[in-house]
């Protein structure tokens, strides 16, 4: 998926607008609080040193990105205070190594509970030293939808992130993709808002994602923004599972019989995903009891497959060479599809009447999928 971008000039800091916003004192303690969480996990030497009481870029979020638009889509016009690590790049001249790190937390105390935003700049290495499972939980689910105009990238309610363009850090030569994903409090905290609400808050995560890309390009001496992003498409609605009927919309996937009642499935949606994920939801916790997922972006594959650590592996019938790893909670199996690499994965939560989803429902899912990806004919084999 290619990255548009308009060249020209970095996007100009908004410092100046927003320095009214942000209270000098309740900043200090938020930052020198953050560097103390956060300093065992800064990367690589060429990170920038951390300094209680200095912005990176003073007087506004995230390094000089957000205009005063996105905080109060975000958070309303209310008092917010900040704290920054500026995004930092460091190769060490060799392919698929390097550092790269970013962090930004937006607070505000307006409202019952006040609000919280976490941005994060990072690479998603596709090696067995990093484990991308949990990324790809938040930010594949089915309720993220893409960004769309030729960004890679995609944005729910709670949840965005946009990937850094090839021009400033190349994912085949650096092991992984550069990207800024963006947090909104607990997934399931506001799922209870009107769909009015919700739209509204999909709509300045997309944007803001975007300028903060945009923000960090210029930060790492980046040339060319991306292009400021339209309406995102809608979140999908969960829909019933009917009962011996297929799920996902996929021939030949059913669930397990010990599953809940009145079972709901999500499927992602859009033209341009990079995945297409489909979550069931059966009343048991916030979190999908079940996944079905196809990472169709090969990079993405690469990275997200990386961080399955597992068992057994998983074969073709017929066949000796293992494609995939399986176990009761998580099985993947990777291939390639007109040349690029496409990760089938399939997930169990909760296991409340025994983990029978994966060996009942991934083999159907796989060649089901790959069928519709013109893979070629796949049927696998999980291990006894």
């Amino acid at each position: 998926m290619s990255h548009e971008q308009e060249e020209g000039s970095r996007p100009p800091r908004r410092g100046t607008a927003l320095r009214g916003r942000l209270g000098l004192g309740s900043r200090r303690g938020l930052i020198s609080a953050l560097a103390l969480a956060v300093s065992g996990v800064l990367l690589g030497a060429g990170v920038v040193a951390w300094q209680s009481g200095t912005w990176p870029f003073s007087g506004s979020p995230c390094w000089g990105s957000m205009p005063s638009q996105d905080l109060d889509a975000l958070f309303g016009d209310g008092h917010t205070d900040a704290s920054e690590i500026r995004p930092s790049w460091t190769p060490n001249g060799a392919k698929g190594q390097g550092s790269l790190d970013g962090r930004c937390r937006i607070m505000s105390g307006t409202g019952p509970y006040g609000r919280q935003v976490d941005i994060h700049v990072h690479r998603l290495a596709g090696d067995v030293r990093t484990d991308n499972v949990p990324w790809s939980d938040e930010f594949l689910s089915a309720a993220l939808t893409p960004l769309g105009g030729g960004v890679l990238g995609m944005a729910s309610d709670t949840r965005a992130w946009a990937a850094l363009p090839s021009t400033c850090v190349d994912p085949v030569t650096s092991g992984g993709y550069a990207v800024v994903d963006v947090r909104m409090g607990y997934d399931g905290f506001w799922k209870n808002d009107s769909l009015t609400r919700r739209n509204a808050r999909q709509k300045a995560l997309s944007r803001t994602v975007v300028h903060v890309v945009n923000g960090t390009m210029a930060a790492l001496g980046c040339s060319g923004t991306l292009r400021e992003p339209g309406s995102p498409e809608a979140m999908p609605v969960p829909r019933p599972v009917h009962a011996g009927g297929p799920v996902c919309g996929v021939p030949g996937v059913r669930l397990p019989d010990e599953t809940g009642s009145d079972p709901q499935a999500r499927v992602s949606v859009g033209d341009e995903r990079p995945a297409r994920t489909c979550d069931i939801l059966t009343g048991v916790g916030d979190h999908p009891q079940y996944r079905l997922q196809t990472v169709q972006d090969p990079n993405l594959a690469q990275a997200v497959g990386a961080g399955v650590h597992t068992g057994p592996g998983i074969t073709r019938k017929g066949g000796r060479e293992a494609i995939g790893t399986y176990s009761p909670a998580i099985a993947d199996v990777s291939t390639k599809c007109r040349g690029r690499t496409v990760l089938f994965l399939a997930q169990q939560t909760y296991g409340l009447y025994g983990y029978t989803f994966i060996r009942r429902a991934f083999p159907a899912y796989v060649t089901a999928e790959a069928k519709r990806l013109d893979c070629g004919p796949l049927e696998i084999r999980i291990p006894d």
